[in-house]
């Protein structure tokens, strides 16, 4: 069997193949990374920023009107950042501005049904 990292890369090959996603971290919803499809940033700072963001958004829906969260979006000129995730973990893509964020989203939310599997296979008795 391959190693949990190893898996969760080819899901992450597979949602960037063909698609308006530059690149994409999984992180944990403490902040820790556990993978990227990009080992040259300093994927620590953008796991422990994207969980904050996580954290805030998830306090403020339930402030706000009791409800949880699905997805964070943070709109640039150039780039977007979509958050998207399960209750453990999190996947943070980067994509193109003019990206068609329906497909993304698609793509986005098959990936993380995949790595949550990968990792609720690895980590159960």
């Amino acid at each position: 069997m391959k190693p949990i990292s190893e898996q969760i890369n080819e899901v992450l090959q597979q949602m960037e193949y063909k698609s308006d996603i530059l690149e994409s971290y999984v992180i944990r919803k403490d902040g820790l990374i556990m993978t990227s499809s990009n080992p040259h940033v300093k994927n620590h700072m953008i796991a422990a920023m994207a969980a904050s963001l996580i954290n805030i958004g998830e306090k403020t829906l339930n402030d706000i009107g009791k409800d949880n969260l699905e997805k964070v979006l943070i709109k640039g000129e150039k780039l977007q950042i979509v958050i998207m995730g399960s209750s453990t973990v999190a996947l943070v893509c980067a994509v193109e501005s003019t990206a068609n964020l329906g497909m993304v989203f698609l793509k986005m939310k098959r990936a993380v049904e995949k790595i949550f599997q990968i990792i609720q296979d690895a980590y159960i008795d």
